[in-house]
């Protein structure tokens, strides 16, 4: 058998052969890499819904923002400790105190992350002892040491290394009408965890 040869004309005139098959089959076996890999290998996302909880605010950006902490008065009662959702959703932040089983304060923060989850926990950066903390972009920076985390799961990013390895806690709060409430246990068990 003889190939059969193309002349000059042919090859230009002849239309050519599609490659389209070639080219959806190559788009399909990458996103079928792509959605295996964020099914399995992933899984960063879901540890970050486990330590916050689902979202209860609208999304917001803190980008080119440095916003304080505004001061709140709790409520004490029936071992619980309530504070308003409001107050934190149009603050974004906000601070305030309970008292553990060893007569200490605890400072404690409420703050609403940019995908509109809610953060309450210790307000302490325990090694340097700073109480206070900003939102600043897409992080949370201690008002002493200036230590950075990311705002929606306290991953180190920069500054004193001794600092960096404690992020706040969490103390799991439920909202009910209206109302941040956390279990008064978690802020007597509260103890500084760096010596």
């Amino acid at each position: 058998m003889s190939k059969k040869k193309v002349g000059k004309k042919e090859q230009f005139t002849q239309p050519q052969k599609s490659k389209t098959p070639m080219i959806v089959g190559v788009l399909v076996a990458v996103a079928a890499v792509i959605f295996i890999a964020t099914q399995f290998i992933g899984g960063g996302d879901d540890r970050n819904i486990e330590y916050f909880g689902e979202p209860v605010a609208e999304p917001r950006s803190y980008i080119g923002q440095f916003i304080g902490m505004t001061t709140v008065e709790p409520i004490f009662e029936d071992g619980q400790i309530k504070i308003s959702f409001d107050e934190v959703n149009q603050n974004n932040i906000v601070y305030f105190e309970g008292e553990n089983e060893l007569g200490e304060m605890v400072p404690i923060m409420a703050y609403i992350t940019p995908t509109g989850r809610l953060f309450v926990g210790s307000s302490m950066c325990e090694p340097c002892r700073g109480t206070t903390y900003s939102l600043a972009g897409e992080t949370i920076v201690c008002g002493n040491c200036q230590t950075t985390f990311t705002i929606e799961d306290h991953e180190f990013i920069a500054g004193v290394q001794a600092c960096g390895q404690y992020p706040p806690t969490d103390m799991y709060p439920v909202i009910e009408d209206g109302l941040i409430i956390i279990d008064e246990q978690e802020v007597l068990d509260w103890r500084i965890r760096a010596l």
